[in-house]
């Protein structure tokens, strides 16, 4: 198990984060994802077995939004 924590750019709603996370969640070997707008930022817990950061960050790309891998 890894996490990891994206840098998510145009979350503005709390809506925005729901889609974020939901899009995160579906992604297979993904545990729990949690995003904020606020922090501009999403933590995701996954399998790192089972999938790897690209697909992650494909994942909040297909839900509208731009990430890289941040601190």
């Amino acid at each position: 198990m890894a996490t990891v924590l994206l840098r998510v750019f145009g979350m503005r709603t709390a809506e925005d984060e729901a889609l974020v996370r939901q899009a995160l969640e579906a992604t297979p070997g993904v545990l729990a994802a949690v995003a904020s707008r606020e922090d501009g930022c999403a933590e995701v817990d996954y399998d790192d077995d089972e999938t790897e950061l690209d697909r992650l960050i494909q994942a909040v790309e297909s839900a509208g939004f731009q990430a890289i891998l941040g601190g």
